[in-house]
C-alpha cells in the first residue's frame, strides 16, 4: 500500500490504535527479579564489610 492510497491514514490510524491497546512495554518480571537481587545483594555487601 503506497502512501498515496486514500485509506493509507485509516490503516496507519489502525494500526496505531491496535498498538496502544497492547500497552506500554515494560520490564519483564525476571529482569525485575534480576535487578532486585543485585541491589540487595549490593546493599548487603555494604553492610557485610
Amino acid at each position: 500500500m503506497g502512501c498515496c492510497n486514500p485509506n493509507y491514514r485509516k490503516t496507519v490510524n489502525e494500526k496505531e490504535e491496535e498498538l496502544n491497546r497492547k500497552g506500554k512495554d515494560s520490564v519483564p518480571l525476571l529482569a525485575k527479579i534480576i535487578i532486585l537481587l543485585i541491589i540487595t545483594g549490593g546493599i548487603l555487601a555494604l553492610f557485610l564489610r
